[in-house]
């Protein structure tokens, strides 16, 4: 009786082994690249920070960072964000100013490259890293970017909104790809 178990046990457990090899998926790589761009969002607001409707903005002169890296042209790279982040602002409803001190709210950002700014020293900083993980290590043609967009209240130089976002930076791509991937991104943002 007792070998008449084992052989039913051994039956199962060989069964049992066939069946979950047999379940074992395939991954698509368009997939697995699509994951490996997808960013990352986090964002924090100052609890009871209201910004009213037609609010006026302007640059943070000494706040705005951007880390340049001669894998990219970064003077574009600059520009689209800029300009993304004035975009958004507007389609909220709030004007923008060229001094600050005829603005009620001063916005920064900080832009880079993990091997420039990396998530210990963006968590130390700023207080918020959204921790995209899936960025491959083992491929020079990605690196982890962080984009770090903050508000400040004029009056009181308190931070009141924050967001950051990590994504792959992709080597590969076209200046022209790469803005069309800004803009949402930084739209994204703005909506968190």
């Amino acid at each position: 009786m007792n070998r008449y178990l084992y052989s039913c046990l051994i039956s199962m457990l060989l069964t049992s082994f066939m069946f979950i090899s047999a379940c074992a998926t395939t991954s698509d790589p368009v997939q697995q690249e699509q994951a490996i761009l997808e960013p990352a969002i986090i964002a924090v607001a100052k609890p009871g920070a209201n910004i009213p409707h037609g609010a006026t903005f302007a640059w943070l002169p000494e706040a705005v960072n951007f880390y340049k890296d001669e894998r990219l042209d970064s003077t574009s790279i600059q520009y689209n964000i800029e300009s993304s982040i004035k975009k958004n602002l507007a389609d909220m409803g709030f004007k923008f100013a060229e001094q600050s001190s005829s603005a009620q709210y001063s916005i920064a950002y900080t832009a880079a490259l993990e091997s420039s700014l990396d998530d210990t020293a963006i968590l130390r900083r700023f207080g918020l890293v959204p921790g995209n993980m899936r960025v491959p290590t083992d491929n020079p043609e990605f690196e982890k970017g962080t984009l770090i967009i903050y508000a400040l209240e004029n009056k009181t130089g308190e931070v009141i909104w924050r967001s950051a976002v990590q994504a792959a930076v992709d080597f590969t791509l076209e200046m022209e790809q790469r803005k069309e991937r800004i803009g949402p991104i930084v739209a994204d943002m703005f909506r968190s």
